[in-house]
């Protein structure tokens, strides 16, 4: 390890110096320039979370509600799930496997079919993103090499795949968690931490942020029971997973699920002169968060979490207002949730420490496991 200082090139000085006023300034609006602490009471009644749907045999990890009425429900095969990984609940309550039964087949090419699902988004035109791993157990090595996939939920059909550049992934890499903006997909490795930058047009990927202190494991995922631990014993370790973009594609937020969130501007990341030193500077601290199961972002770039360790749903204004919208003990574990636009927020109550996933030799899951919907309040932040 050198001690020496690294030399900032003039446009690197330039770029710090406006990552440190950006942290520092007093946002517009009057709004607070440091965090305030999330409530303890929540603004909603428990009532206010009303079972949508439930599943005696899927694990749901992610859902995103489509305009037309149509849900996406991921069940990633990390959890346990044996099924297809990848479901549309169509608008008369019926599911089916989506695009289609071949992509969600469990043996083929594995070009051609999900081995792993780890995360999906919709993008801006409307498009579906779905991050593929390729470690459908995250005790053994990938059985394919990961990938993008492009869906059209208009047609129902893949528009194209996009592979990972392998020199981008490390000795146990486990891609999770997926952003898109424009050309550009963000993709958090929850095995080694770091963050993937992936130009979809090219199929070019570079890495950055590897082993950056913000994205590593360094705090155990807490639930009401206690931490959570693995097969050993040991305090079960993912790096970050979770990942939004704001809706103008200029900052990231970033979180492992025991870890805190943080934030980075976009702009790093295609700054040619930036050094290592300005990277590490560039992750700032932007909640103190409990352990989460999942995040979503609004279209006017609020925050939503899914809070593991008080059963609760959460919300983060851009203000940096933080509201505590419902606690109730069925939400146990609730994973990524999903907006529909008009008002109601969906979430899965995944029971993920009941599961497989953090290596139990079998599940001891609640069945069913039941999605809820939210309706959220129309009123603006207390106080």
């Amino acid at each position: 390890m050198t001690t020496s200082s690294p030399r900032l090139t003039p446009r690197s000085r330039r770029a710090v110096f406006g990552l440190l006023t950006a942290m520092l300034a007093l946002p517009l609006g009057g709004s607070p320039a440091w965090a305030l602490h999330m409530p303890k009471v929540a603004e909603l009644p428990a009532s206010a979370l009303q079972p949508f749907m439930q599943s005696s045999s899927q694990i749901w990890d992610a859902i995103v509600p489509l305009p037309d009425g149509r849900m996406l429900l991921e069940a990633p095969a990390w959890v346990g799930n044996t099924g297809p990984q990848l479901f549309v609940r169509n608008t008369d309550g019926q599911l089916a496997a989506w695009p289609n039964a071949a992509w969600n087949a469990t043996q083929g090419a594995p070009d051609q079919r999900f081995v792993a699902l780890g995360g999906l988004t919709r993008t801006a035109d409307g498009h579906i993103w779905v991050l593929d791993s390729g470690v459908p157990n995250r005790k053994n090595p990938a059985v394919a090499p990961p990938k993008l996939i492009e869906i059209d939920p208009a047609a129902n059909a893949v528009l194209r795949t996009v592979p990972v550049d392998p020199n981008a992934l490390r000795p146990g890499s486990i891609l999770s968690g997926i952003a898109v903006h424009g050309s550009t997909a963000y993709v958090p490795d929850s095995g080694v931490a770091g963050l993937l930058v992936i130009d979809t047009a090219s199929a070019t990927t570079k890495r950055f942020l590897d082993h950056h202190p913000d994205l590593v494991a360094s705090r155990p995922i807490v639930t009401p029971n206690g931490p959570v631990r693995d097969s050993t014993g040991h305090y079960a370790a993912v790096d970050a997973s979770m990942i939004a973009v704001s809706p103008d594609g200029s900052w990231l937020v970033l979180q492992a699920p025991g870890q805190y969130l943080s934030r980075v501007s976009t702009a790093i990341f295609t700054d040619p002169d930036i050094t290592p030193a300005a990277f590490e500077e560039s992750v700032t601290q932007w909640f103190k968060t409990p352990s989460l199961g999942g995040l979503t972002i609004d279209d006017d770039g609020t925050l939503y979490w899914s809070d593991i360790t008080t059963s609760s749903i959460l919300s983060y204004t851009t203000g940096r207002v933080p509201r505590r919208l419902v606690t109730d003990p069925r939400l146990q574990w609730p994973t990524t949730p999903g907006l529909d636009g008009h008002g109601h927020l969906y979430v899965s109550a995944s029971q993920l420490d009941h599961s497989t996933a953090f290596g139990a030799p079998s599940a001891s899951i609640s069945w069913p496991i039941t999605i809820y919907r939210l309706t959220l309040p129309t009123t603006p932040p207390p106080g």
